[in-house]
């Protein structure tokens, strides 16, 4: 037994002194290659490290901080967070991804008891862009199985207005709820009557095979918004939000 044990141990320190760079074959160093734009405006040519998605980040905070080498087998790594870039760029393309695989870093929507409006920093995968709107998606670790005590990975879908000076981020589900009774007045009600009536079941089709169909419901909006649609969003009223029901 004692014998397991000393080779587990060493099998454990081995995987653990690989980084994801070091064990990457080099006819596949292309695939952690990315061009970084930071908020200075400055573009680093690099290749992924250590990642910010979540599969990557079973003890730490996901999509937010990730590492970066000059070259595939460089040994020195510089470490990122959300708060220091605009985007990462794939340069490696595929048949789904022509444009290559690009993530953003905004600012998303996460209130809590104290504040409507809180919001954190993280990175986004970019979905589909719209015209009056950008679709992401991002995953995170959730409690489930027996009494919540395992986790599993969740696939989120979110929204950015381009109207939106501060970029932020809806969770779709926070798209017909009261955040946006101040910033977009009448949003809320509007994307809860998107799925009902006479188009109702054609929008839930439609949500069902496409999952920015929220891009849809959002040009609708505006334009029954009419000439308003040019002052959206309003001006957050209070910026530490209230408790208002």
């Amino acid at each position: 037994m004692k014998h397991f044990f000393l080779c587990a141990l060493a099998a454990l320190t081995t995987i653990g002194m690989i980084s994801p760079a070091e064990a990457k074959a080099p006819e596949d160093a292309e695939s952690s290659h990315v061009i970084v734009t930071l908020k200075s405006g400055e573009k680093v040519d690099c290749y992924v490290h250590r990642g910010w998605y979540a599969e990557n980040s079973r003890f730490k905070k996901e999509n937010y901080s990730f590492k970066v080498t000059k070259t595939p087998d460089s040994k020195e790594p510089i470490k990122y967070t959300a708060d220091d870039v605009v985007s990462i760029d794939y340069v490696e393309t595929t048949t789904s991804h022509p444009d290559g695989v690009r993530w953003e870093s905004h600012p998303l929507a996460s209130p809590n008891l104290t504040n409507r409006y809180h919001t954190m920093q993280m990175l986004f995968c970019v979905n589909k862009v719209g015209k009056n709107a950008t679709t992401y998606w991002w995953k995170i670790w959730v409690a489930s199985g027996r009494n919540n005590m395992g986790r599993s990975l969740q696939t989120n879908y979110g929204i950015r207005f381009h109207n939106d000076p501060e970029g932020i981020v809806y969770p779709y589900m926070l798209v017909n709820s009261v955040l946006m009774k101040d910033r977009y007045p009448g949003l809320q009600d509007f994307c809860k009557k998107w799925f009902k009536g006479p188009e109702g079941k054609v929008h839930k089709k439609e949500a069902g095979e496409n999952d920015a169909w929220i891009l849809d419901m959002y040009d609708a909006y505006l334009e029954q918004m009419g000439d308003q649609a040019a002052n959206l969003p309003y001006p957050i009223p209070d910026k530490k939000g209230s408790n208002e029901k």
